[in-house]
C-alpha cells in the first residue's frame, strides 16, 4: 500500500518539496506501521504457550502464530514457481481473446471458403503466417516488381517498450519503433530477424501482429506509461501486449521462441515498468505508443508516395499524432517534412455548406534530398487525410 502511494505521488509529478517529503516520510510511516502491527500481535499472543525446542531465539508461542503464515508463504512460493514454469505469460493475458476476435472479424471475413469450429466459429486457417504473405515462387525466386505479380507488401508497426532504459535521450519516449513484415521482424535500434523464424516454428502470424499493433491497453505503453497505471493494469491483468525474443544479440537464443519459458521475470518487469531492450525478451505493444500514424517507418524506407489517414481522437485539431511523427522523423532520420493546407483542417461551422473551403486533407512534402544528398527532384509526397465528423455532412453519412 505504501509503495502504491509513493508510485501515485510520483506519477502525478509532484513538486520537489513533496517528493522529498515522500522520500523521508514514507519509510518512517512504514516503520511505525510495522511496530504497531508487532505490538498488536504481541498483545494478542497468549502468554501460556509451552516451550518448543529449536525456537530459542523466539518467544514462546511464536510458531503457533506465525507458523501458518510461513507455511502459507512457502506454499505460495512453490505454486508461483510451478505456475511460472508451466503457464506462458503470453497465454495468461487478454491478448488471445483480442486476437481471435480481430482475426475472425477481419481476416476471416476475407475468406469465402472457411471451415470454422461449430461452437466458437473460429477457423485456424484465418490466421496465416506473416511469411506466407510474400511467398517465393516454385523456382525459389521472389515476385517481380511488375503489375502482373504485384501485391501489397505489409509493414505492421509496433512499439518495443523500454520504460526503464538507461539512455537519457529515450527516457521521454520509453519505446522504440518495431516492425513486422512478410520478410523481416525487428527494430532498427536492435536488429532484424527473418519473419518465418521469429516468434515460433512457423514464425509470427498475421493475427498476432495485428493484435499487438492494436494493443493499446497494456501496463507498459511507451511514452504514455506511468508507475501507478502500470502497476494497476498488470495487477488486474489488463495486458494486450506480447513478449517475444529480443531480435538483437541479447536474444540470439530466444528470438525463435514463442515467448519466455519462465513467466515470473517478465511479469515483474511488466508490473513495475522495468522493460528494456537489453534482456533476452522484449515487450511489444501498440505501435501508437511510439508513433501512431505509421509514417516513421515509411520515411525510413524512403517511400516516395505515402497516404496517411489520421483517425485519432483530436476534437481541437491539435495534430498531436502528426506532430509527434514529424518531430521524431526529423530528429532520428534527418528528414524534414513540410505540410501545405493544415490551417484549413479545422472544425466546420454547424450551419453551412460543404465546399472547397473545408477540405479533409492536406499535402506534405518530404525533403529527402536534404538528408540524403540526392537529386533536387527526389522529394516525397504525403497525402494526409484527416477523418472527422462535423454534423454538416451529407445524409448518407449523418444517418
Amino acid at each position: 500500500m505504501i509503495t502504491g502511494i509513493a508510485a501515485l505521488i510520483a506519477s502525478r509529478r509532484a513538486e520537489l518539496k513533496r517528493l522529498w517529503f515522500v522520500v523521508f516520510a514514507l519509510p518512517i510511516i512504514a516503520t511505525l506501521v510495522i511496530l504497531f502491527v508487532a505490538a498488536v500481535l504481541d498483545w494478542l499472543a497468549p502468554p501460556s504457550y509451552a516451550y518448543r525446542p529449536g525456537l530459542d531465539i523466539f518467544s514462546p508461542g511464536w510458531f503457533a502464530i506465525f507458523g501458518p503464515l510461513l507455511i502459507g508463504l512457502a506454499v505460495a512460493v512453490v505454486v508461483t514457481w510451478i505456475a511460472s514454469a508451466c503457464i506462458s505469460i503470453n497465454r495468461f493475458s487478454l491478448h488471445a481473446i483480442y486476437r481471435k476476435r480481430l482475426t475472425r472479424a477481419f481476416l476471416g471475413a476475407s475468406r469465402p471458403l472457411r471451415n470454422p469450429d461449430a461452437f466458437s466459429r473460429f477457423d485456424e486457417d484465418d490466421n496465416p503466417a506473416m511469411a506466407a504473405l510474400w511467398p517465393k515462387k516454385p523456382d525459389g525466386s521472389w515476385p517481380k516488381r511488375d503489375m502482373k505479380e504485384w501485391r501489397p507488401f505489409y509493414v505492421i508497426n509496433m512499439a518495443l517498450n523500454i520504460v526503464s532504459t538507461r539512455h537519457l535521450s529515450w527516457q521521454e519516449r520509453k519505446a522504440e519503433s518495431f516492425t513486422v513484415s512478410p520478410l523481416h521482424s525487428g527494430s532498427a535500434c536492435k536488429a532484424y530477424r527473418r519473419s518465418d523464424e521469429y516468434g515460433g516454428k512457423k514464425g509470427i502470424s498475421l493475427g498476432t501482429a495485428i493484435a499487438i499493433s492494436g494493443a493499446a491497453a497494456s501496463p507498459n505503453m511507451g511514452y504514455h506509461s506511468s508507475p501507478a497505471i502500470t502497476f494497476l493494469l498488470a495487477l488486474f491483468n489488463v495486458r494486450l501486449g506480447w513478449w517475444f525474443g529480443n531480435p538483437g544479440a541479447e536474444g540470439a537464443q530466444t528470438y525463435h521462441l514463442p515467448g519466455p519459458a519462465f513467466a515470473l521475470r517478465p511479469l515483474v518487469d511488466e508490473t513495475f515498468g522495468l522493460t528494456t531492450d537489453e534482456n533476452p525478451y522484449v515487450y511489444l505493444s501498440d505501435g501508437g505508443h511510439f508513433e501512431n500514424l505509421g509514417l516513421y517507418e515509411m520515411v525510413r524506407r524512403r517511400c516516395r508516395h505515402i497516404i496517411v489517414v489520421d483517425a485519432g481522437q483530436d476534437p481541437d485539431y491539435g495534430f498531436e499524432d502528426l506532430g509527434n511523427a514529424v518531430r521524431k522523423i526529423a530528429i532520428d532520420l534527418g528528414v524534414t517534412i513540410r505540410f501545405h493546407g493544415l490551417d484549413m483542417l479545422k472544425m466546420r461551422p454547424r450551419k453551412g455548406i460543404i465546399g472547397a473551403g473545408y477540405p479533409y486533407h492536406a499535402i506534405g512534402e518530404i525533403d529527402y534530398p536534404a538528408a540524403d544528398g540526392g537529386k533536387p527532384g527526389d522529394f516525397g509526397v504525403i497525402l494526409y487525410i484527416k477523418a472527422g465528423y462535423h454534423g454538416i455532412e451529407g445524409a448518407g453519412i449523418r444517418a
